[in-house]
């Protein structure tokens, strides 16, 4: 989940996105492929850690620096 959240602020390959991802929960889930369910505990996890807020259709990076790195703890 972090690391496909993270992709989306590629610099070269979408240098004009903001830190707010317009996405529901389930559009999310299609991306990283998993349940809605699973989605949403995952992003509680992430707003839990402060690297997140959610809301209704959207997703805001708090801090894409701890996300990336979140993202790499387990190579």
């Amino acid at each position: 989940m972090a690391f496909c959240l993270t992709e989306l602020f590629h610099r070269q390959l979408y240098p004009s996105t903001d830190r707010t991802l317009a996405l529901s929960q389930e559009e999310i889930g299609r991306l990283t492929g998993l349940s809605r369910q699973n989605t949403n505990r995952a992003l509680r996890e992430l707003a839990d850690a402060g690297m997140v807020a959610m809301e209704y259709s959207a997703i805001h990076v708090i801090d894409l620096e701890g996300l990336r790195q979140f993202a790499h703890m387990g190579d």
